[in-house]
């Protein structure tokens, strides 16, 4: 019985560090045609292609993704996605615009 233990425990080690793998949590939604796409874990966020989470001022905690397309602090447009009621936000110097998302994956 000791003997079969010890052999169980390597594969079960092994399928946790396989079902860990951080693509697995890539999180995709449609937002009226705008891909979101974001990882807790790796800290990524990334909205129709654009990659905010490189970008300068970028903040996400467990219910929101903050990331900027360009600009200064002045004039930056902004998506800020909220993970609890899947909306996001884009606002821009002259608009906001809030659109309902539906999960795609």
């Amino acid at each position: 019985m000791k003997l079969h233990f010890i052999k169980v425990i390597p594969l079960v080690i092994l399928s946790i560090l396989i079902s860990c793998n951080s693509q697995n949590l890539d999180m995709e939604y449609d937002c009226d045609g705008t891909k979101i796409k974001f990882n807790d874990l790796d800290r990524s966020f990334e909205v129709g292609g654009n990659d905010l989470s490189k970008n300068r001022d970028f903040y996400m905690n467990q219910v929101i993704i903050f990331g900027k397309f360009y600009g200064d602090s002045n004039e930056a447009s902004v998506a800020i996605f909220n993970k609890i009621n899947k909306k996001i936000e884009f606002k821009e110097p002259s608009q906001t615009r809030i659109v309902q998302c539906t999960k795609v994956n």
